[in-house]
């Protein structure tokens, strides 16, 4: 395996793979991943911006925009513990949510604003059958222990008592049991047609005069 770094992809003509820097390799399989970005809805507004995304204060406040508001991966939210904005992960949005309700009720009243500050405890993600990574508190897992820690996080994070026990229950008869394969076909294609074009037996009208 070889891995080039500082090299960006140009083009893919399906046999090849061009860089921008000229160089070309040829393969007969591409895999091709690409990070998120903001909605392009975000470059119509005549706000500030940061790396495609709107920049806003340590309060979630817009640059230039007072009394207005963003948040979530169309922000560019500072991390106050270094100088880099915030990932646009779900875990900083649903915290960012709160805040920024908050000092919108804030600002109506004329209170002070709070800051927004997150540290993520850790990413987990499920990559398979059984299997998933997980980096917390910078210890890296991965496998089966992974799998059922992003699993059970991912149970608590569920609303309503009720849709736990049900995808608990789910999960737990999938552990004990092989998966239930299913076929579906289309039945007007089964069916043989008619001369006129309509499946067989089906009931046709007669014009009479």
């Amino acid at each position: 395996m070889r891995v080039l770094s500082h090299s960006r992809v140009a083009s893919y003509d399906g046999q090849s793979v061009r860089f921008t820097n000229g160089n070309v390799l040829t393969v007969r399989t591409l895999v091709w991943t690409a990070g998120t970005m903001p909605h392009p809805l975000i470059d119509t507004l005549r706000c500030e911006k940061e790396r495609g995304r709107i920049k806003v204060s340590s309060d979630l406040a817009v640059v230039g925009w007072p009394g207005v508001w963003a948040l979530g991966d169309c922000a560019s939210v500072p991390d106050l513990s270094n100088a880099k904005a915030c990932p646009p992960t779900a875990q900083h949005a649903l915290r960012q949510g709160k805040i920024a309700a908050h000092n919108i009720l804030a600002f109506a009243e004329k209170k002070p604003l709070k800051q927004f500050s997150f540290r993520s405890p850790g990413q987990l993600a499920s990559i398979g059958h059984r299997a998933g990574v997980a980096s917390l508190l910078g210890v890296n897992i991965s496998g089966f222990l992974a799998w059922w820690m992003w699993r059970t996080v991912y149970l608590s994070k569920l609303p309503r008592l009720e849709k736990k026990l049900r995808v608990a229950l789910d999960w737990t008869l999938d552990l004990l049991f092989s998966r239930d394969l299913c076929r579906f076909t289309d039945a007007h294609r089964a069916v043989p047609a008619g001369t006129d074009g309509l499946p067989i037996g089906q009931g046709r009208q007669s014009a009479s005069t």
